[in-house]
């Protein structure tokens, strides 16, 4: 546990911030002004931000070592989350490039201190911290829903978040290695954009599938649940708490399941949970089975980032932050207009088409899986 603590509450951290602010969307959206085709294209700020971040994400993280880059860029986001609930709608979608932005160097970082440390002490720890992104998953979601019942605002609600991973990350500066591993290969200039080889390109379209389910699942699911389970915003908070159970559990075992399994198998089995998930939730008139399509939808998209991560991290000639920079830049192209489009889907046909048109995506997953290679995704 020492070993794992200090990439853990990164992962808490910057999980805590996200599920404060998507399970308050329907809210914000809502004080805002916003249908759900305005909040899709406010949402493209999402990606634009991103797309600003990824040229620089790997060299800066490089240079203010993870450790320094994570713990900043947190703080950074946590002290604009309150923003959301009280800016007018012209704002929202300059909040979420801002958030996006700063979201990049985060990523980047706190994948490259739970690698750092993985590799420094040969103790597999990446998807365990992966797992801690789930917890912080939970926590923010019972949170959500005991507090949405108590009535507080959103503003406060997302306000208490921001101080408690403050303190958090002044928790993680006092523990967490200062030391830099795995820094850019020397003598070699670094290029001002990370530009993905063919080896990036491959595993890109194999995640692409789980990656495009888990991101409707965090941008939807809430709607979804309000509007089509019809739940009140209280248990719709709990609810969205089981796809955080399943996710979590399986990212807690996948250290395991990654020393057993190929990667390929891994994939193929993401792919498939990820498929049923979708059905389920599709037929779903209750609560109780929304929140089993959710556990099993959690479960499909868990291993889905720390075997893209392992997998680039390992591939030579660049530093690993690069590798990861490059696969974000690749993922960032291929879905770049997937939240305007399917807030545009969700407003004229409905949120079961959104979640529907995932399941062609989760097949081109499945079938894709043999790119991960029939060695073990952590060797």
């Amino acid at each position: 546990m020492p070993l794992l603590l200090a990439p853990a509450l990164l992962f808490f951290s910057n999980a805590l911030m996200h599920i404060t602010l998507f399970t308050r969307l329907p809210h914000i959206a809502e004080s805002a002004g916003l249908n759900k085709a305005e909040l899709g294209l406010a949402l493209l700020g999402m990606p634009l931000g991103t797309l600003l971040a990824l040229p620089i994400a790997g060299a800066l993280v490089d240079r203010l070592t993870p450790r320094i880059a994570a713990a900043t860029m947190l703080l950074a986001n946590a002290a604009i989350m309150p923003l959301f609930a009280l800016s007018p709608g012209f704002f929202i979608p300059i909040l979420f490039a801002t958030y996006s932005f700063i979201r990049t160097f985060l990523d980047v970082g706190q994948n490259m201190v739970a690698i750092g440390i993985e590799t420094a002490s040969g103790t597999s720890v990446l998807s365990r911290s992966h797992g801690f992104w789930s917890v912080g998953l939970f926590a923010g979601s019972l949170a959500a829903g005991g507090l949405i019942g108590l009535g507080l605002s959103p503003a406060w609600h997302q306000s208490a978040a921001s101080l408690t991973v403050t303190l958090l990350i002044a928790f993680f500066l006092a523990i967490a290695p200062s030391n830099a591993v795995l820094a850019a290969p020397r003598g070699r200039k670094r290029p001002i954009f990370a530009v993905p080889d063919r080896a990036v390109l491959l595993v890109c379209a194999m995640v692409i599938g789980i990656s495009l389910t888990e991101g409707t699942i965090y941008d939807w699911s809430m709607f979804f649940l309000l509007e089509i389970v019809e739940t009140d915003a209280a248990s719709a908070g709990l609810v969205f708490a089981a796809f955080t159970i399943g996710m979590g559990a399986t990212r807690m075992l996948g250290d395991s399941l990654r020393a057993h399994l190929s990667a390929a198998t891994l994939v193929r089995g993401s792919a498939c949970l990820g498929a049923v998930g979708v059905s389920i939730l599709l037929m779903a008139e209750n609560a109780y089975v929304a929140g089993l399509a959710l556990a099993i939808l959690g479960a499909g998209v868990a291993l889905n980032a720390p075997i893209g991560v392992m997998v680039v991290s390992r591939l030579p000639g660049r530093s690993p932050s690069d590798n990861m920079a490059a696969m974000s830049m690749v993922m960032l192209i291929a879905t770049f207009g997937v939240p305007a489009g399917f807030g545009f889907i969700a407003e004229t046909a409905g949120l079961r088409v959104v979640f529907a048109i995932l399941l062609p995506f989760l097949a081109l997953s499945l079938l894709l899986a043999p790119v991960a290679g029939r060695r073990n995704a952590s060797g």
